[in-house]
């Protein structure tokens, strides 16, 4: 099953027996369901998935609640919900500071989470208990941020004040966790594991469409890291190998991840850098006139000292955005030896789209930052919702960074082959999906 085109790359796949008969209505009744909660604890929400999954070689996850904790009005995060805004406390006006007490993470984001889903339990046939429900609560790099900035004393307090309060509603389940994940060899991997499974049926889904393809690296950027993840010959000195076993076939991968190479952290960073005369200087990042006035901010940081004054011939945009990547990330990854073609996901897409490079190129006179340079010198008049809309404010920083990020000529990840990027994939791509690292953990967990 594993004898596909482009054996350099299929060389990494084994099958142990014949899928036909593991892949029987028999086999697949063995084991009985499983309801596993996943919360997704990110750095700007909270987000509850809950699924009736039946394991197998290639386990099926039919998901049976989606719920998003409720944002708190009247505080500054009114529309962030992340469980890292109460690890410690902002600063600032005492009353603040008490309501982002660890003892207001509870009521205020996860007990109405708990509610949620023992109602949706109560209304199956039979109803299932709360106790019989694995949870996980799975934080990513909001709280490793966290625990720089507070302490991992802080975080795991914050996590104890969680676990008391799922006692306390009921979800004693003894496989259930509560903790920050990796960002490379979980999260990272996780979405490695779904975009290759939707993208190309790498795992070989029985039923599927389309017939399985050689694996592709997935570069994922987020709002606090990026994760970096393709497939390997084998793990000999790799420090970030990892091992994948899904549907009797073994992949052997490299999976790295880098805290504050974030969309929103770069750009948090950049409000208060300060150029060579001592100004800060954010907005030579911003499209070229856009008002100061409408700066849509980021909380507890300067707003814009002056109007968007974007100008490619000014180096002080990119050589931030070249100091910040040299900080965070060090050396690039050494792609020379990899074969694969690499996708890109999380906020990514949203960027690349921002300026119709979805699918590349990278480099040249029709390349991405040919793309960036071009939109964001003609001004703020091009985008027309620039005023009220925050995505639209960003698109200019967030493309010079990402475009530094993929194709600088000395920390670009993609610098030696740029064509090694293929596309940013969207719900097109995947059969109108969203992709997951949430699908990529059932499945590589439940795949017996």
């Amino acid at each position: 099953m594993c004898h596909l085109a482009n054996a350099g790359l299929i060389n990494c796949f084994r099958t142990f027996a014949v899928l036909s008969v593991l892949l029987s209505p028999l086999a697949a009744e063995a084991a009985p369901p499983v309801y596993t909660a996943i919360v997704d604890a990110g750095s700007g929400g909270t987000r509850l998935f809950v699924y009736k999954v039946t394991p197998g070689p290639y386990p099926v996850s039919e998901l049976i609640l989606q719920s998003a904790a409720a944002d708190v009005p009247g505080t500054p995060y009114e529309e962030d919900d992340g469980i890292d805004n109460y690890a410690c406390f902002p600063g600032g006006d005492p009353s603040v500071q008490a309501f982002y007490a660890a003892a207001n993470v509870n009521p205020f984001v996860m007990l109405p989470l708990w509610e949620a889903m023992k109602g949706k339990l109560a209304t199956l046939s039979p109803p299932v208990a709360a106790s019989d429900v694995i949870v996980k609560v799975f934080a990513t790099a909001g709280m490793r941020t966290a625990a720089e900035i507070c302490g991992q004393p802080a975080v795991d307090n914050v996590y104890t004040v969680i676990r008391g309060g799922m006692a306390t509603s009921g979800l004693t389940n003894e496989e259930n966790e509560v903790r920050t994940i990796d960002g490379g060899s979980e999260e990272g991997l996780w979405s490695f594991v779904n975009a290759n499974d939707e993208y190309v049926n790498a795992f070989g889904r029985p039923a599927a469409e389309k017939l399985p393809k050689p694996p592709v690296g997935i570069i994922e950027v987020g709002g606090s890291s990026v994760q970096i993840v393709y497939p390997i010959a084998q793990a000999g000195s790799d420090q970030f190998a990892e091992q994948i076993e899904i549907n009797n076939r073994v992949m052997t991968v490299h999976a790295q991840s880098w805290l504050h190479l974030g969309q929103d952290d770069m750009r948090k960073v950049l409000r208060t850098n300060r150029g060579t005369d001592g100004n800060l200087m954010a907005h030579r990042c911003w499209v070229r006139g856009f008002d100061k006035a409408n700066d849509a901010g980021d909380v507890g940081l300067p707003s814009l000292a002056a109007n968007g004054a974007f100008n490619a011939l000014n180096a002080a945009c990119g050589n931030f955005m070249v100091s910040h990547i040299r900080t965070y990330m060090g050396a690039p990854p050494d792609l020379s030896a990899v074969t694969a073609k690499f996708v890109g996901l999380g906020g990514l897409k949203y960027t690349l789209d921002a300026f119709g490079r979805l699918a590349g190129p990278l480099a040249g006179v029709n390349g991405f930052r040919a793309a960036v340079n071009a939109q964001c010198r003609k001004g703020a008049g091009t985008w027309p919702e620039i005023n009220t809309s925050a995505n639209a404010q960003r698109a200019c920083p967030h493309g010079v960074y990402i475009s530094t990020l993929l194709s600088n000529p000395q920390y670009g990840i993609f610098r030696r082959n740029p064509r090694q990027f293929d596309r940013a994939l969207v719900a097109k791509d995947v059969g109108g999906k969203s992709l997951s690292w949430i699908a990529g953990y059932l499945l590589l967990t439940y795949s017996r």
